[in-house]
């Protein structure tokens, strides 16, 4: 990727799919933004190795989700205040959209929210899935579908009304 005009290219086609993947792991849209950006470099580091096993695009987003994960990981991240402890900062501000479901999705085990995200959000298939885990395509299935009972726990009374 050492032309910029193929450069351009790739990051024209896939920021906005980047952008959404790292905000649904990482729920702050500055850190998305700054995780897209690492995601490009990173990738233009590592054009020379990709083999084409699999689209640009799931390589993309394969490397958003890990630097996403080492951003959760990181020291700067466990050390700063919580959005509560601002609140009383704030001056008036339009109604926030309801959060519940982004915030929800974000509570779940990085197992089962990894395979949420790609399967709701980028509306990959389990197979596609599977292949960029390198797990079971049963496997991703059953992650799916453990963390559709785990939201369906917690959202009990937000979106489902409780009743089977």
């Amino acid at each position: 990727m050492t032309d910029p005009d193929r450069l351009e290219e790739v990051i024209a086609a896939y920021e906005n799919t980047l952008y959404r993947a790292a905000l649904a792991v990482l729920g702050d849209a500055h850190e998305a933004e700054d995780a897209v950006q690492d995601t490009f470099l990173r990738a233009l580091q590592a054009w020379p190795k990709f083999r084409g096993e699999s689209t640009v695009e799931t390589w993309l987003v394969r490397i958003a989700i890990n630097v996403c994960k080492n951003q959760l990981k990181s020291p700067w991240r466990t050390r700063r205040a919580p959005a509560e402890a601002l609140e009383g900062l704030r001056t008036e501000a339009p109604e926030p959209e309801d959060d519940t479901l982004v915030r929800a999705v974000q509570a779940l085990p990085p197992k089962y929210r990894e395979v949420v995200i790609l399967y709701y959000y980028q509306e990959w298939r389990a197979w596609e899935i599977a292949q960029q885990l390198h797990i079971p395509v049963s496997t991703v299935t059953v992650r799916l579908s453990r963390a559709r009972g785990i939201l369906k726990e917690k959202l009990k009374g937000w979106y489902y009304d409780g009743e089977e």
